[in-house]
């Protein structure tokens, strides 16, 4: 697929080197900087620079034989503009924006689509990342999650703890435990178990599995001691993802949100009056201020504020000096690296660029992957990928697992076939229209696992 991307910063950086590895033709615009002029050198892409906007600057880029367009500059409006030029000059199919304005997302559905400005997908990184939060929360205890076939499948990874009810024992009880489910990885000590059916679970092993969403609490029982949701939550803020995430748990939880800008913490007050929400201006890393407002008495601390080094700190204080749990968002790679080995004290790490990168990467849908959510810093991945062909069309339709050449590091979970679930299991044999849960270890190999599930080029696709 010929892709153009706008903006070089780290999701539009990130975004072109996951899709040259996965075997697409990608162009990347952005204005003269340190960066767009370093990227060429590390990537094979070709690099255009100039105003992403221009017609000209487009066309150079070649715009006219492009299948895909990703705006994701910094700038909303810059974004808007170059899919309007995308469609109305060189009819570009699909267009996809971040757009990050509050207004504009408000008023998305009757703005945007067919009927209004031409952008296919809307990617705002605020909704995403609450979004995330949003499952963390209703899996208390969950390291990561990812959603698959329309919300009803989950991918989930836990670190294994003493009082889950399989710890000790072998992994093949683990299939049988409660609903239909199935591990998708084990790593211990940092290293990917490449044989794992027969290895017991021990503390400290991170698991992946995948089951349906609305079983997954039960069978995480399995690797870790249940936690009892609170009501009660604090949220360090400063940014736009802490104001859409206290906005939304005030529906369901009481929410405590600390603005350290006075004059900020004035308008998020008048703008959320009436809802659950209680507004301070203070500094989240003030220990007397968590005392005197009693923040050891919340269930949950989520450190959301736009500096990574005071979401590490907040959360470690209220970690240490009060016991209680903690998730940090997290967005440059040295940082979290360090907040990931603070000992445990940080309960759940999130990475924007990780959730953000997982929903566009989901919405290009890449020949027959229906659904992409990546793990592990973008370094793993679970994709949800369709069967299409008949036995004559497909390599795979009407093939046992244990006939089918996966690559190295992809374990694969479940079917989706029609309304049933089935775990895999070597003789197991696909059919057409199958949905396949799959785990790869490197997502560099979702290539080589995407032309293995590939109709032959002979094929022709039911109309």
């Amino acid at each position: 697929m010929k892709i153009i991307i706008l903006g070089s910063g780290t999701v539009g950086t990130e975004l072109a080197k996951y899709l040259v590895n996965a075997g697409h033709a990608v162009t990347i615009i952005d204005r003269p900087s340190a960066e767009i002029s370093q990227i060429g050198t590390h990537l094979d892409l070709r690099v255009v620079v100039g105003n992403p906007c221009s017609p000209a600057i487009l066309r150079k880029a070649g715009a006219e034989n492009t299948e895909l367009l990703v705006a994701a500059t910094s700038d909303d409006e810059e974004n808007i503009t170059a899919c309007c030029v995308a469609v109305f000059l060189f009819r570009i199919p699909r267009k996809m924006a971040r757009i990050r304005s509050t207004e504009y997302l408000q008023e998305a559905e009757g703005l945007f689509g067919a009927t209004g400005i031409p952008i296919d997908h809307i990617i705002s990184p605020e909704v995403i990342i609450t979004d995330s939060i949003m499952d963390l929360i209703e899996l208390p205890g969950a390291a990561a999650v990812g959603s698959f076939f329309q919300n009803r499948i989950v991918a989930v990874c836990v670190r294994c703890a003493l009082g889950g009810k399989l710890i000790g024992k072998s992994v093949e009880n683990f299939y049988d435990y409660d609903a239909t489910a199935s591990i998708l990885a084990i790593y211990r000590d940092g290293k990917f178990i490449k044989e794992f059916a027969k290895n017991t679970f021990r503390p400290g092993d991170e698991v992946y599995f995948c089951c349906e969403r609305n079983r997954a609490l039960s069978q995480m029982s399995a690797l870790i001691p249940l936690e009892t949701g609170g009501r009660n939550i604090t949220i360090s803020g400063g940014s736009h993802n802490a104001d859409e995430l206290a906005h939304r748990l005030s529906e369901r939880y009481h929410v405590k949100l600390i603005e350290p800008d006075t004059a900020r913490s004035q308008r998020i007050a008048e703008r959320l009056r009436g809802t659950n929400v209680e507004v301070y201006n203070a500094d989240p890393v003030d220990t007397e201020f968590m005392v005197e407002e009693h923040l050891h008495a919340s269930d949950l601390f989520i450190a959301a504020s736009p500096n990574d080094e005071t979401n590490i700190m907040s959360s470690l204080l209220l970690s240490r000096l009060h016991k209680v749990h903690t998730l940090a968002v997290i967005q440059s790679d040295s940082y979290f690296e360090l907040a990931n080995g603070s000992r445990g004290e940080i309960d759940t790490i999130i990475s924007p660029r990780e959730a953000t990168l997982s929903a566009i990467l989901s919405n290009i849908r890449q020949e027959g992957v229906e659904n992409l959510h990546l793990f592990r810093q973008g370094q793993s991945e679970v994709i949800e990928i369709k069967i299409e062909g008949s036995h004559l069309g497909s390599k795979v339709v009407g093939r046992k697992v244990s006939a089918v050449n996966l690559p190295e590091g992809v374990n694969l979970g479940l079917i989706i076939r029609g309304r049933r679930l089935i775990q895999i299991d070597p003789d197991c044999v696909f059919e057409e229209g199958d949905h396949v849960i799959a785990f790869l270890d490197d997502n560099k190999r979702m290539r080589e696992l995407v032309q293995t599930f590939r109709p032959r080029s002979f094929w022709i696709p039911k109309w």
